[in-house]
């Protein structure tokens, strides 16, 4: 009697065991649910930013757009963030960047970049060799590319924050790329979220996380009569380059 009551107790505490090992491997394994990319405090973007309208080159349907907040000021805790942007065929283009100085004016930091990219997306990092970006400063990036007739500029701003405790926190218990991408979107830090997503994606393309990050960045922008074409453009590029 002893002995069946034995063999049944080692049989139900396997079942258990296998049951709790399945669940933990289905939850292993599930996507990371993406978090909506809604920025609580979304400081307006200078003039330096905010005016142009959305041009391109003869025959491109979606013209120069850089992935990044156009009517607000984006924020990163990267000392050396990536930036990304969206051609619609191929183009040699110059980066540069700027400091907002105390006087609203603004500096150049660093020497400008040059790059030869395909039609889709690019993205451009700052190089580890070089000083990082200073934390609280405010800075401006453009992306400039020349047609046959003239040259366009695409600009957007961000600061630069200290990497907050619960992020910090939250990042030291996941690898995963679609995981750390949905981390930083929930606190805000957009060129951190992208560029992890990017990770994920096809070299010119966006991803699925990447056009879920898009979209929600068009959802984001500042309502206005000259964004709306804009965002347009963004809701088509997290769509074609999914």
């Amino acid at each position: 009697m002893n002995t069946q009551f034995c063999w049944s107790l080692i049989k139900r505490i396997n079942r258990r065991l296998v049951t709790g090992y399945i669940l933990s491997l289905l939850l292993f394994f599930a996507p990371a649910a993406i978090a909506d990319f809604a920025p609580r405090n979304r400081k307006p973007a200078s003039d330096y930013s905010r005016t142009g309208g959305p041009r391109g080159c003869p025959g491109e349907a979606i013209p120069l757009t850089l992935l990044a907040p156009k009517t607000y000021i984006g924020y990163t805790a990267a000392s050396h963030p990536t930036f990304g942007g969206f051609v619609s065929s191929a183009h040699k283009i110059e980066f540069r960047l700027f400091e907002f100085e105390s006087t609203g004016q603004l500096k150049q930091w660093g020497n400008p970049i040059e790059k030869q990219v395909t039609g889709g997306i690019f993205k451009i990092s700052l190089s580890e060799n070089q000083p990082g970006l200073t934390i609280g400063k405010k800075y401006l990036w453009q992306v400039a590319i020349r047609c046959p007739d003239t040259a366009l500029i695409a600009r957007s701003e961000f600061t630069v924050i200290e990497m907050p405790l619960a992020v910090k926190s939250k990042l030291l218990s996941t690898m995963n790329d679609s995981q750390r991408a949905n981390i930083y979107a929930e606190a805000d830090l957009w060129y951190e979220a992208l560029a992890e997503a990017l990770k994920l994606a096809e070299p010119g393309q966006l991803g699925q996380v990447g056009s879920t990050l898009i979209q929600d960045l068009g959802k984001s922008e500042l309502p206005g009569e000259k964004e709306q074409e804009r965002i347009q453009h963004l809701q088509k590029i997290a769509i074609q380059e999914k």
